[in-house]
């Protein structure tokens, strides 16, 4: 399972590119789904299982992701966070 993590530019992505890949997370940038609306087009794809750890860092980092999500069963993405 994925967690897909969205950010407000392309420039939040690229910053939670660099400090994920520093801290040993494996990543993937990917285009945002077209089930989830976005401004950027560009989002983060992490293991479900380092999605806590991901944010964890983003926000030690003063990165704000807007909205997490993960994908069930049906393949359907399911918001597990809003940034508020």
């Amino acid at each position: 399972m994925k967690c897909v993590l969205i950010f407000s530019s392309i420039h939040q992505v690229m910053r939670a590119e660099k400090f994920l890949k520093g801290k040993g997370i494996e990543i993937d940038l990917i285009p945002v789904p077209r089930e989830i609306s976005s401004d950027c087009g560009v989002a983060v794809e992490v293991d479900a299982g380092l999605g806590e750890k991901a944010l964890h860092v983003l926000e030690g980092e003063k990165i704000s992701v807007l909205e997490c999500y993960t994908k069930n069963s049906l393949g359907r993405f399911e918001q597990i966070k809003q940034n508020s």
